[in-house]
């Protein structure tokens, strides 16, 4: 029989041998974006931003601000280019988004029915990148080669610009969608109440030089 000593000292090596394995790095929760390598081309940045279709006069006036600086500064400072893809939704559009891969082809990509997701209240965006004229979902994708996937990079400025983004979620990532709640939940919401159309998101300090 194996004394105490050397079951302990098994013990011991197993678990250092499965603490010691390298862990995936995390999608942080706290924007970490830099700016200090940004250089603004407005002109360009407006070409790109015209090449969305969403109804900005359908979001709260904050959201529509910095959504559109969030495709901006892609360009500018990622040296990406990204569209937002989708904005306010009506409850019929959201009942028939909510309905792909259950009673209609196609995959999950919502599990929000009409009134429970923040688009219902003009409060979110869903945004990809375009390569090539191409839209790229690839998560690993590194287009910049600054050894940081793009997909992390476009969530953290989403963050600095004052949105939450939906790839930090631990059930169910979102990794295209950024929103604003404004401290209002899916229930207040529901039950008619807003935010003030002056309310005002936080902005990472790195960012103000920028927009100022």
């Amino acid at each position: 029989m194996l004394s105490l000593a050397m079951v302990a000292f098994l013990i011991g090596i197993v678990l250092a041998y499965f603490y010691m394995q390298p862990q995936p790095v995390p999608w942080v929760d706290e924007p970490t974006f830099e700016a200090d390598m940004c250089v603004r081309d407005l002109e360009a940045e407006s070409t790109i931003l015209a090449r969305t279709n969403i109804d900005f006069d359908r979001l709260h006036p904050q959201v529509a601000e910095r959504g559109a600086t969030f495709v901006r500064l892609a360009h500018s400072c990622l040296g990406l280019e990204v569209r937002l893809t989708s904005g306010y939704r009506s409850a019929k559009e959201q009942n028939a988004l909510y309905a792909q891969g259950r009673s209609k082809p196609g995959q999950v990509v919502t599990n929000a029915k009409a009134g429970q997701s923040y688009h219902n209240y003009g409060l979110a965006v869903d945004f990809v990148i375009i390569h090539d004229n191409k839209t790229d979902y690839d998560l690993s994708t590194d287009r910049n080669r600054n050894d940081i996937p793009d997909w992390q990079e476009l969530g953290e400025l989403g963050k600095a610009l004052g949105f939450e983004w939906g790839g930090d979620w631990n059930s169910f990532p979102d990794y295209p969608h950024l929103q604003m709640d404004f401290d209002l939940s899916i229930r207040q919401l529901d039950a008619g109440k807003r935010p003030d159309k002056e309310a005002v998101a936080p902005l990472a300090d790195t960012l103000k030089p920028l927009l100022d």
